[in-house]
């Protein structure tokens, strides 16, 4: 998966190239040093245009954070959950533990494509409850509600623990795939992503898996 989120949300937004060189580099500079450490020059350096050309198309560094914010709670977060669960559903999986591995490394990959972005978005997504509410809303009507069905017929089949609820099921899968995309969105650490998904994988069937 080679997608890159941001490049395919500039694209879709109705603004000038030096606007969306200005979205680029801030998005780069807030996600690689900080929003509050980030100067409206620093900015203009990167985008490679004049300090007053930011201010005339930005009026404040805020209004940057949000230009960004705005398209990505209207056109990413729909679009990411929708594709993750096309993506997934439109294979079988007749053992659970091939559909855990297939889930973990997608996303794995998203976010190794996407490391600058995904950067942004951890930090907004802790400061930004409106975003954080859509993000969560998105993911339970996309990605959530299908494979909740999905964990019911595996369990129904034994595969899964009969003692286990499955919203369980999904919340040991988020918190591990949040321990691998922390160390490489927060500590910018690189792992081979099929043996990360293998060991993110032995973990969850660990916990879930009818022994």
């Amino acid at each position: 998966m080679a997608e890159d989120i941001f490049e395919n949300m500039l694209a879709k937004m109705d603004i000038t190239q030096r606007q969306q060189a200005v979205l680029r580099a801030s998005m780069e500079l807030f996600a690689t040093q900080g929003f509050n450490q980030t100067s409206t020059r620093q900015i203009a350096q990167k985008a490679g245009v004049a300090e007053g050309t930011v201010y005339k198309q930005f009026k404040t560094k805020q209004e940057i954070l949000t230009a960004i914010l705005t398209p990505v709670r209207e056109l990413v977060i729909p679009q990411v959950t929708t594709e993750f669960a096309q993506e997934i559903l439109v294979r079988q999986y007749p053992r659970l533990g091939d559909l855990v591995h297939e889930m973990i490394l997608n996303r794995l990959q998203l976010v190794d494509n996407n490391r600058c972005f995904a950067r942004l978005m951890y930090g907004s997504f802790l400061e930004q409850p409106r975003l954080r509410q859509e993000v969560v809303a998105a993911f339970t009507k996309q990605v959530a509600a299908p494979f909740l069905k999905i964990f019911e017929f595996y369990q129904k089949q034994g595969q899964i623990r009969a003692d286990l609820a499955t919203q369980s099921i999904v919340q040991l899968m988020i918190s591990t795939l949040l321990g691998y995309t922390a160390r490489m969105v927060l500590f910018d650490q690189h792992f081979d992503l099929q043996t990360a998904a293998d060991e993110g994988t032995s973990l969850v069937m660990h916990g879930i898996a009818n022994s």
